[in-house]
């Protein structure tokens, strides 16, 4: 949809997906860093208004640089500003660290949710009214956002974290600068980055392209966007039980497990899997029940 809005060929949007997921990688520590000098609620706020100006600016896009500076850098930065660990430790403000996996899980679940809703209904204000229609429609969710970011954030702390001294209370008496030397010397936070880059790279390309893929195989677009619908509840089902899972079995393992079956699962998609919509649906369920679910044992 974006390549016959924007004239673009699919590899030239390709290349503007790929870099707003290296800007949304690339921003998050800096944002962390901004937060803690801060607030989570102004770091949330940036992102929600970053978000909403990348989705006019996609609408009015005609050329690869609008496309690129709205989609990849516009979009990527904003994204970068909602991650999930502000939202995260904002929410454990409010329920408490016993209770952080298991709202790790239910915020998992809630993306997953929100790509069982949007599939179909993108699909249809796309049938219905363009690009640019479906695109602007998602500014309606993106305000949204707005009193949502006060009310995740409103068991953080008052007085904001400025200076110094707020700094080292936020960062546990270190710099910036120091706490990320400390982590890179870190052999566990070495291992999770690793892993966690990995998952990130395959699953980007997984849901940035699967539609597309599931559609050259023939399946039509409506179908595809049902399937990939399926993918968005399955995650819900995985991320919810993996932050269970993750107050009773060793993360560690739990990961060793999600990203095994990951890799065979995908193989058998490729090699063994029907190229139909029965296959397209089952490949779905199976990558969903692990497409979020990685996340609460590595946050753990």
């Amino acid at each position: 949809a974006l390549a016959n809005h924007t004239g673009l060929a699919y590899q030239d949007v390709s290349f503007c997906i790929a870099v707003m997921n290296l800007v949304f990688g690339a921003t998050q520590p800096a944002f962390g860093v901004l937060a803690a000098r801060t607030s989570n609620r102004l770091v949330l706020l940036i992102g929600t208004g970053l978000v909403a100006a990348s989705l006019a600016g996609m609408a009015l896009s005609h050329s690869f640089a609008a496309l690129f500076l709205s989609l990849g850098v516009g979009f990527g930065t904003g994204a970068g500003a909602l991650a999930f660990g502000l939202i995260l430790s904002s929410a454990m403000r409010r329920v408490g660290p016993e209770r952080a996996m298991l709202v790790s899980g239910m915020l998992n679940a809630a993306a997953g949710l929100g790509a069982f809703a949007l599939s179909p209904t993108l699909q249809s204000l796309l049938d219905a009214g363009g690009l640019a229609h479906a695109v602007l429609s998602l500014l309606v969710p993106t305000i949204a956002l707005v009193p949502i970011a006060f009310v995740v954030t409103s068991a953080d702390p008052k007085a904001p974290r400025t200076g110094k001294e707020g700094m080292d209370k936020a960062v546990g008496q270190h710099s910036s600068s120091g706490l990320f030397r400390r982590a890179f010397r870190n052999r566990t936070f070495l291992l999770l980055v690793a892993g966690f880059s990995t998952c990130g790279f395959h699953m980007v390309i997984i849901e940035s392209h699967l539609f597309s893929q599931y559609v050259s195989y023939g399946i039509g677009t409506s179908d595809a966007s049902w399937a990939f619908s399926l993918y968005g509840i399955a995650t819900i089902f995985g991320a919810l039980l993996s932050g269970w899972l993750s107050t009773k079995v060793p993360q560690g393992r739990l990961l060793v497990f999600y990203y095994g079956f990951r890799a065979v699962w995908v193989l058998a998609f490729l090699f063994l899997f029907p190229k139909n919509l029965f296959g397209a649906l089952t490949f779905s369920i199976g990558l969903g029940m692990t497409g979020d679910a990685t996340v609460s044992p590595t946050a753990g």
